[in-house]
């Protein structure tokens, strides 16, 4: 019974760190909260509550890894970039080529299917910086 006393002191520090940290949950966290479960030292809601998580993130825990048997993340990330690779390489060109092209005239001369915002975020990549053109704003009809 003293040692189960010990553990539980142990984890409530491990998640007093944890808690501090605010961050996506270590394996180590999600092997300690569902060794709690399975060793049946209380329901679903009370070790999530114990490890600070929602009922609902313990839950989805449980299940990943009675389908996977890991207790490691899932992998997090983004959508590819619409520009990588070649066609990196392609808009590069197409910027040297025509220097003072608008960025939906640089998606139509790529040929690609994105938003502005992922031709400027390419651009941005390549190191190119949007300047305006005060020039050709006073030159534009009232």
């Amino acid at each position: 019974m003293n040692s189960a006393l010990e553990q539980l002191t142990i984890d409530m520090s491990y998640l007093t760190y944890y808690t501090l940290c605010m961050g996506i949950a270590t394996r180590e966290t999600r092997e300690r909260a569902l060794a709690a479960y399975e060793a049946q030292k209380g329901t679903q809601a009370k070790i999530a509550g114990i490890y600070g998580v929602s009922l609902r993130t313990f839950q989805r825990w449980w299940r990943h890894f009675r389908q996977t048997g890991s207790t490691a993340p899932r992998k997090r990330g983004h959508r590819r970039p619409v520009y990588q690779g070649k066609d990196l390489q392609v808009l590069d060109k197409v910027i040297r080529k025509r220097p003072d092209a608008t960025l939906e005239e640089l998606r139509e001369l790529t040929g690609k299917s994105c938003s502005i915002m992922a031709v400027q975020r390419a651009a941005l990549r390549l190191g190119y910086r949007y300047k305006k053109n005060f020039v050709r704003q006073r030159t534009k009809p009232a």
